[in-house]
C-alpha cells in the first residue's frame, strides 16, 4: 500500500512503534558494517554497498529502485537502479543497507520500489534517519520567506531525500511540535506529483544542485565483475569460469547501449 495523505498519519504512528527496533538497525550497522567513517551520509551508504559487491545498473522502470539477492551461500548482492534520479538512488541505498543487516530466511529477495509501501516502512524509516536529522523543522522554517514547494525543494537538497521523504519527516516533526497550519499543508501537497522536468527547473531556478533530481546512469559490476575475470583467468581450463564471465561482459554491454540510447533520448 503507497503511502498517501489519507493514511499519513497512520505511518507515522507505525514509525513510532518501529523507532527501536530501526534506532537497533542503526547501531548495529554502525558497529558492523560502517569500516570508515565517511562525513557524507549518501556516501556512507555507497561504500557500505559496494562492499558487498554493489551492481548498479540502468534499468528504464520508474517503479523500480532496486533489489537485495541472497545467494544459496548467504552472500547478498544489492542492485540499485541508476536510471532513477540521483536523489532516489541515495534513499534506496540506505534502504538497502536496512537488508543487509537483517536476518533473512535462505534464498530471500527483497525488491525494492520506488514507492513508499508500508510493507517496507521499517527499510524505509531507517533510510529517512540516516539521510535526514531533527533539524528539517528549524531549516524548514528559515525559509520562510519562500514558498511552501521552494522550502521542500531546499531541503531535497540539503538532506539528499526525495520529496515524500522530506515530506513525511517534517510532518512528524510538526506533530511534535504541535504545528497544526504545517500539518495541514503538508497534507494538502502529499499526493501532488512532479515532473522531473519540473524539478530540474525548480531547482535551477533556486540555484541549487539540478543533478540531485536527475539519473546517473552508471553501469557498474563492481567487485563481481573482477571476481568472475579473475576467475576465469586463474582456471582457464574451466569451462563454466569462462562462460559467466563472458556473460557478465555481455551484460555490462547491453547496459552500456541502454544508457547510450538514454542519453540521445533525454537530448532530443
Amino acid at each position: 500500500m503507497r503511502i498517501t495523505s489519507l493514511n499519513l498519519d497512520e505511518t507515522i504512528s507505525l514509525n513510532r512503534k518501529i523507532q527501536k527496533e530501526v534506532d537497533r538497525q542503526i547501531k548495529f550497522m554502525e558497529r558492523h558494517l560502517k569500516k570508515l567513517t565517511i562525513h557524507s551520509p549518501e556516501k556512507q551508504a555507497l561504500k557500505i554497498l559496494l562492499d558487498h559487491n554493489l551492481i548498479r545498473v540502468p534499468i528504464p522502470d520508474p517503479d523500480w529502485g532496486g533489489a537485495i539477492y541472497e545467494l544459496p551461500n548467504g552472500n547478498k548482492i544489492p542492485i540499485i537502479n541508476t536510471a532513477q534520479p540521483r536523489l532516489y538512488q541515495y534513499f534506496i541505498s540506505w534502504h538497502e543497507v536496512y537488508h543487509l543487516t537483517e536476518i533473512s530466511d535462505e534464498n530471500a529477495t527483497h525488491n525494492i520500489s520506488t514507492e513508499f509501501d508500508l510493507t517496507e516502512r521499517k527499510a524505509d524509516y531507517f533510510a529517512s534517519q540516516m539521510l535526514i536529522s531533527d533539524d528539517i523543522f528549524d531549516y524548514y522554517h528559515q525559509l520562510e520567506q519562500h514558498s511552501f514547494i521552494d522550502r521542500i525543494a531546499f531541503c531535497m537538497d540539503m538532506f539528499k531525500a526525495p520529496y515524500k521523504a522530506i515530506l513525511i519527516k517534517l510532518y512528524e516533526s510538526a506533530i511534535q511540535c504541535e504545528k497544526a497550519d504545517l500539518q495541514g499543508e503538508i497534507k494538502e501537497n502529499f499526493d501532488l506529483k512532479y515532473s522531473q522536468t519540473y524539478w530540474e527547473t525548480k531547482f535551477k531556478d533556486l540555484y541549487l544542485d539540478d543533478t540531485l533530481i536527475k539519473p546517473t546512469l552508471i553501469v557498474d559490476f563492481g567487485r563481481l565483475m573482477e571476481i568472475v575475470r579473475d576467475k576465469s583467468e586463474k582456471y582457464s581450463d574451466v569451462e563454466v569460469y569462462k562462460d559467466n564471465f563472458n556473460f557478465l561482459q555481455e551484460l555490462h554491454s547491453k547496459f552500456k547501449t541502454v544508457k547510450e540510447e538514454w542519453s540521445i533520448g533525454q537530448l532530443q
